[in-house]
């Protein structure tokens, strides 16, 4: 599905992520969660979810067919385009990445990816967003992995030179008046440094980032057409900071069946023609 807006009108994305659902038959908590994401979407509307990670809670969900599919049986029930990373447990189970890719044929509403690139078998890709029938904004999608490569020297995986490198060579503007947005599952490095200037929400854990630094941050800085990310992954963590010129914002974590004490639900993220506003949205 194309994303399109008109006017001066918002752009509403919902973000959900760590949903962590269980095998099947599901467990009451993952069963409360999709019950949950069916009564928020039931009464707010939205022009795309977009879901950062760890759909899945590794080895318990040994039939990843099955509990994705019940959660895509919800998001089918609403004409809202949806769009997917993976985190570092969702191919723990019986499917790799690639496999979970080929599952998204069971949504009913796919938003349209473009300049997919698949890379150590994490896509990244981009969602166009038009105003008034013109591209306004660009939403960029890296899949930022799971394990780190050197699991002696760091527990998660950096964001790979080429998924930097992509970025770099896609044929769109790059200017400071641009408002274009990125996800990901797991937080840059330098959400550290964000966490000691916080502007909303909680820090209830430390930053679980990569210890190497690929050095995505340092490109964003450079194009200056990218205002903001929006992680998971950190289930204590649902902050927003700005940390030079770039909001570093955790979602707020949906799913019943994790660890974490922060109230569930999800993050909305409102994309503005000259900026984007943000808040979390408790079931």
């Amino acid at each position: 599905m194309r994303l399109e807006t008109t006017g001066q009108k918002a752009f509403k994305i919902c973000q959900l992520t760590d949903i962590h659902l269980s095998d099947t038959p599901l467990n009451e908590a993952s069963q409360k969660s999709l019950t949950a994401i069916d009564k928020m979407l039931q009464a707010n509307d939205f022009d795309l979810i977009m879901i950062t990670g760890d759909l899945l809670w590794g080895k318990q969900a040994s039939k990843p067919a099955e509990t994705l599919g019940a959660l895509y049986d919800v998001l089918n029930r609403y004409p809202v385009p949806v769009a997917i990373t993976y985190g570092n447990h969702d191919a723990e189970g019986n499917l790799d990445r690639a496999g979970l890719r080929q599952l998204e044929a069971g949504l009913a509403h796919p938003a349209d990816k473009h300049h997919a690139a698949v890379v150590d078998d994490r896509e990244s890709y981009t969602l166009e967003v038009t105003r008034d029938g013109k591209l306004a904004h660009v939403l960029y999608v890296w899949d930022s992995g799971d394990y780190s490569h050197w699991p002696a020297d760091e527990q998660y995986a950096a964001i790979e030179p080429e998924q930097i490198e992509w970025f770099t060579r896609l044929p769109y503007a790059r200017t400071q008046a641009q408002t274009d947005l990125g996800f990901l599952h797991i937080p840059l490095p330098e959400y550290t440094q964000a966490g000691q200037a916080i502007l909303t929400g909680e820090q209830g854990e430390a930053v679980c980032s990569p210890v190497t630094n690929s050095g995505l941050f340092y490109t964003l800085l450079k194009s200056q057409n990218v205002k903001a990310l929006f992680a998971g992954h950190d289930h204590d963590n649902n902050f927003t900071a700005n940390y030079r010129g770039i909001g570093l914002n955790y979602g707020n974590p949906t799913g019943y069946n994790s660890y974490g004490t922060l109230p569930r639900g999800a993050r909305v993220i409102s994309l503005l023609p000259d900026g984007y506003e943000t808040e979390i949205l408790n079931f």
